[in-house]
């Protein structure tokens, strides 16, 4: 991966110090033509003080006329060229900033061992649409999701399901308890803290009735609207809150394991934007430092002397391993130069 972003970010590096340059030049010729064009009017006014014979005035308003006709020239003709490079220079940046962000996907696609994720999902153009925050070690990165499923109903995340509410009988006024079948409602939102808070909204077809499930803490508040079911004792009886827990873990897995795609839209250092800042190799060096511990450990007390052994189950119960032994991760790492030669010394490999 360093070996893909490094000359892209060098190029940008490149490329913004050459705007630099020539903004800056550009704008040292802006400042002497104004100079120069206010030093000559000074000139002439002080040449021409006191003067009456009306060839002096108009020879004095002829010369000034000019010089404010070709100074307004040269200046309009060095602000549009400002602006050509600036947005060239904004085209080029753009581009290089994409191909960081597409060359460092698949590396935050699998995710950041470490991070803290918080995942928000909602119900849009009749598609489920997702972002995933992680955080670590003052560096934040954010994607676009997209799930399995472009419509999702209770059933399908969790199964079968009903919740108690307040019905009007219609022999009576007097209200009366009703058990509402939810499985076929279509879930609108998902947010999950990546701690311990998560919520999930869904109603039915024609959005008339909504509920929200809201759990903290392995505590759980449901609203029926904007009434809270769980405020109510009668109702709170008939609640199945061991279904209600199961929901909400189900909704979790689901946020978490069934992203379809993932696209990396922003990485922040200090909360700052880390692509825009040429910063990309400062993160790279975090990330890496989130599994140097692990890299330690492995050679530690793996079964072959300096050999980092991964190994991987997956979810049908086969289990496989990779390996890299430490003398190849710092040869392919010492190719990159003095970046490689950093990352092989915060990995432990060198």
């Amino acid at each position: 991966m360093t070996k893909k972003v490094l000359p892209l970010e060098n190029s940008a590096i490149e490329l913004s110090e050459e705007e630099t340059e020539e903004i800056s030049s550009l704008e040292t010729r802006l400042r002497e033509i104004e100079a120069f064009s206010k030093d000559i009017q000074q000139y002439v006014d002080e040449r021409s003080k006191g003067a009456e014979d009306k060839e002096i005035l108009e020879c004095r308003n002829a010369v000034i006329d000019a010089c404010n006709e070709t100074a307004t020239r040269g200046i309009k003709d060095l602000n549009l060229k400002l602006e050509q490079i600036k947005r060239q220079s904004e085209s080029g940046i753009y581009k290089i900033e994409m191909d960081l962000l597409n060359n460092l996907n698949p590396l935050f696609e699998s995710g950041i061992y470490g991070a803290n994720k918080a995942y928000s999902v909602n119900m849009k153009d009749m598609s489920l649409k997702g972002e995933l925050k992680a955080k670590f070690s003052g560096m934040e990165y954010t994607s676009e999701l997209t799930y399995a499923h472009d419509v999702l109903t209770v059933k399908e995340v969790y199964g079968e399901l009903s919740l108690p509410t307040w019905t009007k009988s219609l022999f009576s006024k007097e209200n009366k308890l009703k058990m509402i079948y939810v499985s076929e409602y279509t879930i609108t939102s998902m947010n999950f803290d990546g701690d311990r808070h998560i919520d999930v909204s869904f109603e039915n077809k024609k959005g008339e009735q909504k509920f929200k499930i809201v759990s903290d803490n392995d505590t759980y508040q449901i609203y029926h609207g904007d009434f809270d079911i769980t405020s109510d004792e009668t109702l709170l009886k008939s609640l199945d809150v061991d279904k209600i827990a199961a929901l909400v873990e189900d909704v979790r897995k689901y946020m978490e394991m069934f992203i379809k795609s993932q696209t990396l839209t922003h990485i922040l250092l200090d909360g700052k934007d880390a692509v825009r800042n040429n910063e990309v190799f400062d993160c790279l060096k975090l990330i890496a430092e989130q599994y140097g511990d692990i890299v330690r450990e492995s050679l530690d007390k793996g079964y072959v002397k300096n050999e980092i052994t991964i190994k991987i189950e997956a979810s049908d119960g086969t289990r496989t391993e990779k390996y890299i032994t430490k003398e190849e991760a710092f040869d392919q790492l010492a190719e990159l130069g003095s970046e490689g030669l950093e990352l092989a010394s915060i990995l432990g490999v060198d």
